[in-house]
């Protein structure tokens, strides 16, 4: 599957229930991508180096959505983990009743092999 197909398809999933983290992945796929073999290019263009970013997001969401949400979210993560060689680290603040579900994710590039 090539990196537009997979932005293409999470996206497809992700836009309505969490769109910043679909902007995010599809940032890291299409813009920074999986690196060049070339040298002499900027900090992180080169495919053995390793890129990270954050983005943040509020759901409105109640508590079984919550769970639905981050169900569908956790489902999206394995098919990019399986695809690319980024990962998504997601940090979820505690569970507060009554209050929208605030994400943190962190967006990390990294070569298995290195």
């Amino acid at each position: 599957m090539s990196p537009y197909e997979l932005a293409k398809l999470i996206h497809m999933e992700l836009s309505p229930i969490a769109p910043r983290l679909s902007a995010a992945i599809n940032r890291a796929l299409v813009d920074i991508g999986e690196g060049s073999v070339l040298v002499g290019l900027g900090p992180g263009t080169h495919e053995n180096d390793h890129v990270s970013f954050q983005e943040s997001e509020t759901i409105n969401a109640d508590a079984g959505e919550a769970s639905d949400v981050l169900a569908r979210i956790h489902a999206m993560m394995w098919k990019l983990e399986e695809h690319s060689s980024w990962k998504v680290i997601i940090d979820k603040k505690p569970d507060r009743q009554g209050k929208p579900l605030e994400l943190l994710y962190t967006l990390v590039r990294t070569k298995a092999n290195l």
